[in-house]
């Protein structure tokens, strides 16, 4: 039953209209406010006071003279302490094709089907794109979340996964603002096998500016959000286009066992262009075996070679479906191939080959391997017949660039398997609280205080020794023994190789006593001294806590280049020996590590357990800890040792 209500009205439309919610004959499962401003407020309050189940508000809800807390926040905190689940503000509302249930100022395609897609967008503009328009686009849920009120994005998540309709879910984000939700939502999405694709608006905004450390100065807000996605098997897309299409391949059930990519098409010409854009993205064509050309051999014109992918339109001839088919079959029955795309010229109401269609549907019964049909150009009108294709389970896309970028997500999605990594601390619980204790006393450690909090971890430090004299200096290179590095010590000198406070290659005491003489006069008498240490690769490890997700942990090529070339990649902490091993590989200089033009190879297992040990610190002292700078770390055939740190301290 739905009850109008406006106070001007006694009758809306041939039904009783009530002058308020508390006038109602029953207490409403919903609420819909098309009103704003105090009006709304006003009304809003009585909805709460009757207990109604929920509520969905169209306006943005921003006041002229506004008083503090907003209108927002008031509304948002009425509704938390009465634990009633607002959609919106600005909100377009949201269709329930479960239930058959639209609430929403505009509406979708009278003739879409039910599916298996749950969309939840931020934008309303994103909401209307996509669910008002291609009817290939088949959902479940649509929901516009807007301004969260009382409901985010991982609420709806959690929802929609408990949904039976639900195959994958799909997220038109600008925020998280429940980061705990959000991350419990993801685990679960994991748990129950069901993939979650996110288009991350804003994605440029850089959170670096007051960053104190090299590390933390390479990282932005849109960083540590990847890190957080990839460690719970989120799938970004770059745009709508890629996550929509992406979306309606995992909700017509492209499952990837094994195997890569086999592609049938109409051209040679548009062959080769999707093999430069698979080498773009990273899409392996399946190394199709010896039967299986001599199988499509059998059926193909004089001239076209029996390769994947493959050109299969030879002359105009009578016998193009049984070629199509058999060669279709041939690549489905090859043990390399994962899915076959099969791509040819169509349009609404036309084809030349119309008997294609009929091909395309027997490929797609012919074994458990997917199939998809392409059209290489996104401009191709095809509406009415890749909806069909697509409710009998055949996706249809147009584009070779999307289609790829959208099957390289289904290629690379791996759903979870077995218990996830659970992090035990394995750090001495004296040795804990004397750091979290002291750390609150600091703001940015010396170097030496640093370096003394890696050593304790159990991270490997180079030898050293600080000195605040002549005499001190040179009874410190008696000890470390030539040649030395000597370094400045003052404090609030963080980047030392900008002051011109590192002197390398020390060979002897005359050369000590000079460059001592130098950082004296220039910088102070307080100096660090250690061993120089030649040959091995420069990498830098680091921490930046974001205030959202937590400890970053990035690692990137080390020395005085790390913010100027682009080779880092990020994870969240703590991280197990598995999980750093995969976050080293993800660094083009990993392929130094192996050894590369006559170098031997370098000892990349301990640098593996120095981040796994270093990704430990930084969780465990995260509340005491914003920014940890190791650079560079020297990684040699005999190991890695950290050789400069700076620790950042704070809550």
């Amino acid at each position: 039953m739905v009850y109008p209500v406006n106070p001007k009205y006694s009758e809306l439309h041939g039904q009783c209209c009530y002058s308020s919610l508390e006038s109602l004959p029953a207490v409403p499962d919903l609420v819909v406010f098309a009103i704003s401003g105090r009006a709304l407020e006003g009304s809003f309050d009585q909805a709460i006071s009757i207990g109604v189940g929920g509520i969905v508000i169209y306006a943005s809800n921003y006041l002229e003279n506004d008083i503090t807390p907003s209108l927002n926040e008031r509304l948002r905190q009425k509704a938390k302490d009465a634990g009633i689940p607002v959609c919106g503000g600005n909100s377009m509302g949201f269709y329930n094709y479960d239930d058959d249930v639209f609430i929403s100022f505009d509406h979708p395609p009278e003739t879409r089907p039910k599916g298996h897609i749950g969309l939840i967008a931020h934008s309303g503009s994103g909401f209307t794109y996509l669910a008002n328009n291609d009817e290939r686009f088949c959902y479940n849920y649509v929901i516009a979340s807007a301004q969260e009120i009382n409901a985010t994005v991982a609420d709806y998540i959690d929802y929609l996964l408990e949904q039976e309709s639900t195959r994958v879910i799909a997220v038109i984000l600008e925020a998280v603002r429940d980061v705990a939700a959000f991350i419990a939502a993801l685990k679960k999405s994991q748990i129950k096998k069901i993939p979650v694709l996110i288009t991350k608006l804003a994605r440029t905004e850089k959170s670096a500016n007051l960053a104190l450390s090299h590390s933390g100065a390479i990282v932005g807000n849109h960083d540590a959000f990847v890190a957080v996605c990839e460690r719970y098997g989120v799938t970004l897309c770059r745009d709508i286009d890629e996550m929509i299409i992406t979306a309606v391949l995992f909700s017509s059930g492209c499952h990837i066992v094994s195997g890569s990519l086999a592609s049938i098409l109409d051209s040679g010409g548009l062959r080769e262009q999707m093999i430069d854009l698979a080498d773009d993205y990273g899409v392996r064509f399946a190394e199709i075996n010896d039967r299986s050309c001599q199988s499509i051999c059998r059926f193909l014109d004089s001239g076209l070679e029996a390769d994947n992918p493959l050109d299969a339109m030879g002359a105009l001839a009578n016998n193009v479906a049984e070629t199509y088919l058999e060669c279709g079959k041939a690549l489905l029955d090859d043990p390399n191939t994962g899915l076959l795309t099969f791509e040819f010229e169509f349009r609404d109401g036309f084809s030349h080959y119309p008997e294609l269609f009929e091909v395309v549907e027997k490929l797609s019964k012919y074994n458990h391997k997917p199939v998809v049909v392409l059209n290489s150009c996104t401009f191709a009108s095809l509406h009415e017949v890749a909806a069909k294709l697509t409710q009998q389970g055949i996706p249809v896309i147009n584009g070779i660039d999307v289609a790829l970028r959208a099957i390289r997500h289904l290629f690379q999605y791996q759903p979870k398997t077995g218990s996830r990594f659970q992090y035990k601390p394995s750090f001495e619980e004296k040795m804990l609280d004397k750091w979290k204790s002291g750390l609150k006393q600091l703001n940015s450690l010396s170097e030496v205080t640093s370096l003394e909090l890696m050593s304790d971890f159990g991270l490997p430090v180079v030898q050293h020794c600080l000195a605040e004299n002549l005499e001190q200096v040179v009874l410190a290179a008696d000890e470390l023994g030539y040649p030395l590095v000597m370094k400045t010590a003052e404090p609030g000198i963080h980047h030392k190789s900008d002051y011109g406070g590192v002197i390398v290659s020390i060979s002897d005491q005359s050369q000590l006593e000079n460059s001592y003489s130098e950082l004296q006069q220039k910088l102070g008498d307080r100096v660090l001294i250690m061993p120089m240490i030649s040959g091995g690769i420069e990498v830098s490890v680091g921490m930046k806590n974001d205030p959202h997700f937590g400890p970053l942990i990035i690692v990137a090529s080390g020395g005085v280049l790390i913010e100027l070339i682009g080779d880092r990649a990020y994870a969240i902490a703590p991280l197990d020996m598995n999980e750093a091993e995969i976050f080293v590989r993800k660094l083009k200089l990993s392929k130094l590590f192996d050894g590369v033009r006559g170098q031997p190879p370098v000892d990349k297992q301990a640098l593996i357990y120095l981040i796994h040990r270093f990704s430990g610190l930084a969780f465990e002292l995260s509340d005491s800890i914003q920014e940890i700078d190791l650079n560079p770390i020297i990684v040699s055939e005999k190991g890695c040792q950290i050789v400069d740190a700076l620790v950042i301290s704070g809550s």
